[in-house]
């Protein structure tokens, strides 16, 4: 696979300023951070607060620039200011508060914003929203109001807006984190839907630990830095082996899925089970093992 980013030691600070807007001290988001994603990959990016997670979300997007490092997407330097248009065409954000990114009275309007501010003739716009509400299976809710949809909906409304854009990535920064449990599974499977059937690149930033388990990749980060474990390996890998090292993950004030935690203190007991169980349907297969 080809690399779609590919991010170099980047460096970002935020600035403290002051009631008079005078420059108080600085704090550092990222630390000589590195990182390549791969064309069509789903990487979960995992992390407690002020690990750098969202920062660098902003970076691929090229909303924030680096103070030192960069960051490619597709070939492209987001320090080019004659490439932003294009970089933004090709990794779209959705953010947590879907309300933040819909901004018209009528679904099919809203999914037709973005296109129409980058000059997409009409005929165009038209296949393209429908394309959009179908991939995501809003189609049958775009003449309503966004007011008169749920969260979920909402959230699909604003991911259908940035597929109409056409995008090789869609960057996704905690959103379900305020929605309900439905919600959040009907905004998962429709992007779930988008990597496996379009082949977008998916870049995941959740607290959900369920919602990691399914990616191709999890990166986890600590300090503006890829996280390391007790042994010294970088926390970059498959679900299965990141949700092996359960208490490495406890130091990182992180948590693990419920039936992963289940296992692990299982076999902490003396119960001979695998490490990084994923699914019930796993441990039900495993429990059925030690029956025989």
């Amino acid at each position: 696979m080809s690399k779609l980013i590919q991010a170099a030691h980047l460096f970002y600070d935020y600035l403290i300023r002051d009631e008079n807007d005078n420059v108080m001290a600085t704090e550092p988001a990222l630390s000589d951070f590195s990182l390549e994603i791969e064309q069509g990959s789903f990487v979960c990016l995992l992390g407690h607060n002020g690990s750098g997670k969202s920062t660098f979300a902003k970076l691929i997007n090229a909303m924030n620039l680096p103070k030192e490092g960069t960051v490619l997407v597709a070939g492209m330097d987001t320090r080019n200011e004659d490439s932003l248009l294009d970089i933004r065409m090709k990794a779209g954000m959705v953010f947590q508060n879907p309300d933040n990114q819909i901004i018209s009275n009528v679904v099919e309007e809203d999914v037709a914003f973005g296109p129409e501010n980058i000059g997409i003739p009409t005929d165009e716009i038209l296949r393209r929203v429908d394309e959009a509400l179908h991939k995501v299976g809003m189609n049958a809710y775009r003449l309503k109001s966004p007011n008169q949809l749920s969260g979920g909906q909402k959230q699909r409304v604003a991911i259908a807006g940035i597929v109409a854009m056409r995008p090789e990535c869609i960057i996704l920064d905690e959103p379900t984190a305020m929605l309900d449990p439905t919600g959040r599974r009907d905004v998962l499977e429709a992007v779930h839907e988008l990597n496996k059937k379009e082949g977008i690149t998916i870049i995941l930033i959740t607290h959900y630990m369920e919602e990691a388990v399914d990616a191709d990749r999890i990166v986890v980060m600590e300090h503006g830095k890829i996280a390391k474990d007790s042994s010294g390996r970088l926390m970059d890998d498959t679900p299965r082996e990141i949700f092996s090292r359960v208490e490495d993950l406890k130091r990182l004030q992180l948590t693990v899925p419920v039936i992963t935690e289940l296992g692990h203190e299982l076999k902490q007991a003396g119960i001979p089970l695998p490490d990084g169980i994923l699914t019930r349907d796993e441990f039900v297969q495993e429990l059925k093992k030690l029956r025989k």
